[in-house]
């Protein structure tokens, strides 16, 4: 959790630097280059990042045959996917900046591809200390040489060429710890390398659609329009995404302390969702309808007056913001109860449904506010609804109740109440919007007694531990 933070903190920084000095146009750039290659990259890996950390863990003795397998396998499925993305971009219209961006990344992901055969390795053999240290390196690496390039007056191909040196130091690093910890070999024979291909194949698909579906916004909305409005869309989904902290923290911590509060309970696992529900809404409501509120002033504010039109697209992430929340929490727990594949069909009607969703919507936006970044917002919005309205639908009878919908009821009428607030001052100083916000919304919450005393009790518990993990964390020394 305390290396979540610090990545989480660098990303952050890095975040507020890139779009000021390579404007929408560069932002754009490197976030369809991203996306790209997320997903080239997803069926480069081909799961065997999850078949190495399981397989891995369960007999530690196999992990160099099972490494030079998988770097093999990555590095013939990379030269594929190279080589049809770059055919591919030749017939995309893109300019040749943006090509060469796409080429950079490209490498930088190569060198991903590598070390991250080691990363999963380590985390089969346990030793999370290693791949933290590792993932603090690379964030460090990368914001500290982008701000220093940024400011010396470098543009958006070096700022690209600076992920080809984090992923070096990643790799490096990982395949150090790996060596320290079992013999590292790159070679392999075809019996192995052809029994990883076919047991990592299932892992695959459950993966695929959640990567396509976060990328596939991006892609489509450069082949509508171009790459400027890439960029609106990207640092509005890259503010979005800082907010996922909240959502990740909240399972790690909240859950196991909830698992023993009821676990002398026949349906706990019941309980436990009922309460978890309840929990994350009323985290979710006042940071999504509060982003909603001041996205305009927000983006302006951390980005300049080139990323305006973020606004309208972070507006509409508010929204979508709260379902997502929630539908990390649905897929975390049919996952727990071994309905992964129909969470996994849930994942591909929503990655379907996004390219007509983005035909329709991308060129609408485009003719009638000339921001078709909008459009994508708002498929993303229908498509996360989709996925709350299934997930709800796949839980078991008895995760929700009567009680979950009044308790809902009026944390949304808190939630309306502040953004009602917030809009009317939003254009005031930033700080007193929030802090008016944050009044009102623990004022009503309190008025209308929305949390329990037991749920009180919950978030204490977890307010405690994070504290005794910073405590512990900061009383260690630090050591590579």
């Amino acid at each position: 959790m305390i290396s979540q933070a610090m990545t989480w903190a660098m990303s952050l920084v890095l975040m507020l630097f890139l779009p000021r000095f390579l404007g929408a146009e560069g932002m754009g750039q490197l976030h369809l280059s991203m996306s790209i290659w997320a997903i080239v990259g997803m069926f480069v890996t081909f799961g065997t990042d999850t078949l190495l950390t399981k397989e891995i863990s369960r007999a530690p003795e196999k992990t160099t045959e099972l490494v030079g397998a998988a770097v093999i396998l990555r590095s013939v499925f990379y030269v594929v996917g190279f080589a049809l993305t770059a055919v591919a971009i030749q017939f995309a219209g893109y300019t040749q900046e943006t090509i060469y961006v796409i080429y950079i990344i490209g490498l930088a992901e190569l060198l991903n591809q590598v070390g991250s055969v080691a990363r999963a390795s380590l985390i089969g053999l346990e030793r999370m200390e290693y791949v933290a240290i590792t993932s603090i390196a690379f964030r460090a690496f990368v914001t500290v040489i982008s701000i220093a390039i940024l400011l010396m007056g470098y543009g958006v191909l070096v700022a690209a060429a600076v992920n080809i040196g984090g992923t070096l130091v990643t790799a490096v690093l990982h395949f150090y710890y790996l060596k320290k910890l079992q013999p590292v070999s790159f070679l392999s024979d075809w019996s192995t390398i052809r029994t990883v291909f076919k047991a990592s194949s299932p892992y695959l698909m459950v993966y695929a659609f959640s990567v396509i579906y976060k990328q596939l916004d991006a892609v489509i909305i450069s082949l509508l329009v171009n790459e400027t409005q890439v960029g609106w869309y990207g640092v509005a989904d890259q503010l979005f995404g800082t907010f996922m902290f909240v959502p990740t923290v909240f399972i790690t911590a909240v859950f196991p302390a909830l698992s023993r509060m009821f676990a002398d309970k026949s349906d706990s696992l019941l309980q436990l969702m009922r309460k978890s529900f309840h929990l994350l809404l009323l985290l979710s409501v006042p940071i999504g309808l509060g982003v909603t509120a001041i996205a305009s002033p927000l983006v302006v504010l951390l980005f300049g007056a080139d990323f305006a039109p973020s606004g309208p697209v972070l507006a509409i992430m508010g929204f979508v913001l709260v379902l997502t929340y929630q539908n990390i929490l649905l897929g975390q727990f049919l996952i727990s109860t071994d309905r992964q594949n129909a969470w996994t069909v849930v994942m591909a009607v929503a990655t379907v449904a996004t390219i007509p969703l983005d035909m329709v919507l991308v060129p609408w936006c485009q003719a009638r506010f000339g921001n078709g970044a909008i459009g994508g917002s708002l498929a993303y919005t229908v498509t996360e609804s989709i996925m709350v309205v299934a997930g709800l639908w796949l839980l078991p009878a008895g995760a929700l109740d009567k009680t979950n919908i009044w308790l809902s009821i009026r944390v949304l009428l808190a939630g309306l109440v502040m953004l009602a607030v917030v809009w009317t001052i939003r254009d005031l100083p930033i700080v007193i919007p929030i802090a008016a916000g944050g009044v009102v919304y623990i004022g009503l919450i309190v008025l209308l007694r929305v949390v329990p005393e037991e749920d009180w009790a919950v978030l204490r518990a977890a307010g405690q531990k994070i504290l005794s993990r910073f405590r512990k964390h900061q009383s260690e020394p630090a050591s590579l």
